[in-house]
């Protein structure tokens, strides 16, 4: 199978349940940078040495997963998205990610670059 569909060659590509929007829609934009930002967090995920760090990165990334799979899906068919079982994203994924920001933050926790340019 390639991954090459042609599908999209007339400008258009697919989301959920067979519906197809303009590349240039903004529902698409947001996707592919949620896309390179979970490819980045999965690159820092590999490479991190503490359980902790390796942990709350895979379940940004699972949250992630919910949001990309959210804007992939119109507002019509959101109630067929889960019915099929799949989540949407809720307030406590802020919270969630609040609170480890409040947490990293409450440790002093600096990065060597930071270091390296005087700041603390």
């Amino acid at each position: 199978m390639s991954i090459a569909t042609r599908t999209g060659d007339a400008g258009t590509t697919g989301l959920m349940y067979n519906r197809r929007v303009s590349k240039c829609h903004p529902r698409v934009r947001h996707t592919a940078a949620w896309m390179n930002w979970n490819a980045a967090l999965g690159l820092a995920r590999a490479t991190a040495e503490q359980d902790f760090v390796r942990g709350h990165l895979l379940a940004i990334q699972n949250d992630l997963v919910v949001l990309m799979g959210e804007l992939a899906t119109l507002a019509e068919d959101l109630p067929r998205y889960v019915k099929d079982g799949f989540k949407l994203v809720t307030p406590q994924m802020t919270v969630k990610l609040d609170e480890l920001v409040n947490l990293i933050e409450s440790q002093n926790v600096s990065s060597k670059a930071g270091r390296r340019q005087g700041r603390r």
